[in-house]
């Protein structure tokens, strides 16, 4: 026995190829970020930063690139302010001294992604906006050397997020 429902077979029509189109259209972006990531040294670690931010599903490799540089700012200034508490529960005058490093390279971090790597991108200078995540990629693998063990698992996913972000851009010049 057929249960008839008074749906308008066009509204059908329009709803499954709205659905067709739209999952279309999030797996070419997911391919995006897959064909650009595969070209890095951490393909995960890359993956799982752009995915994390909703704008890379519709992305192409220029956009892929303003992303991770934002991204890289975002997370440099979360990790700061971890850095930043750190700095102000030291136990002794070596443990300061060292959290303060880190807190200052994250800090430094920062504004130069924010200040200069994003200006440079915007002005379509990818060659220094790469110039740029290079010198905050050396600060944050310092920092992972230094003894912050706090910071370590921060330190790595950045180390490698700018590793990465470094392929990224450099597909841009």
């Amino acid at each position: 026995m057929a249960v008839k429902v008074g749906v308008p077979l066009y509204l059908v029509i329009s709803v499954v190829l709205s659905l067709l189109l739209s999952s279309h259209h999030f797996a070419e972006a997911d391919n995006e970020i897959t064909k650009t990531c595969a070209l890095t040294e951490y393909p995960d670690v890359c993956t799982t930063i752009l995915v994390s931010d909703s704008r890379s599903s519709s992305a192409n490799i220029t956009g892929l690139s303003r992303i991770g540089l934002e991204l890289t700012g975002t997370k440099a200034n979360e990790t700061a302010a971890v850095a930043y508490k750190l700095v102000n529960n030291a136990s002794g005058y070596a443990e300061w001294d060292i959290r303060a490093t880190c807190f200052q390279i994250y800090n430094s971090s920062v504004e130069n992604i924010n200040q200069d790597g994003l200006k440079y991108f915007d002005e379509r200078q990818y060659e220094k906006a790469s110039e740029v995540v290079v010198s905050v990629n050396k600060e944050i693998h310092y920092c992972g050397t230094i003894g912050v063990v706090e910071l370590n698992e921060s330190n790595t996913l950045l180390d490698k997020f700018t590793t990465d972000l470094k392929t990224i851009l450099h597909q841009l010049f």
